[in-house]
């Protein structure tokens, strides 16, 4: 397994992330994690569900949303609550050369997931919501 982190270049702003790819071998599936408001990419490195993944065979990558985590420097595309332009996670899908990817979005990063899924369910392979705000 081979952990890296950078940033990538979505809507002008820098965004950081976490990745975990599968060594030796072409990743089976892509996966997004998301983070909710308390949280960050690290929790995702800590609970080490990026590792079992990789270990797994795909490749993980968790990012830092605009204004939380290490992206705090990045402003969010719509306030607190209210679904962000289904483009956003779009733009960051094919920066990361993800698409279609697996998406695992818990809390929070529903006003980004969900105008995701609804706009552009193409790049998904599949959706995990966990209780995603923005379901209204």
């Amino acid at each position: 397994m081979a952990l890296s982190e950078g940033t990538v270049e979505v809507s002008g702003q820098s965004l950081f992330y976490r990745q975990a790819q599968p060594g030796g071998r072409a990743p089976r599936l892509n996966v997004l994690l998301l983070h909710g408001i308390r949280f960050s990419s690290d929790t995702w490195l800590q609970l080490q569900t990026l590792a079992v993944l990789a270990d797994a065979g795909h490749r993980a990558v968790a990012i830092d949303l605009p204004g939380l985590g290490r992206s705090k420097d990045a402003v969010a595309p719509a306030p607190v609550g209210q679904p962000a332009p289904g483009g956003f996670l779009k733009a960051v899908v094919e920066a990361l050369g993800l698409g279609p990817a697996v998406v695992v979005s818990p809390s929070l990063s529903g006003m980004y997931s969900l105008p995701f899924l609804l706009q552009h369910g193409h790049l998904l392979k599949a959706y995990v919501p966990v209780a995603p705000i923005c379901t209204d």
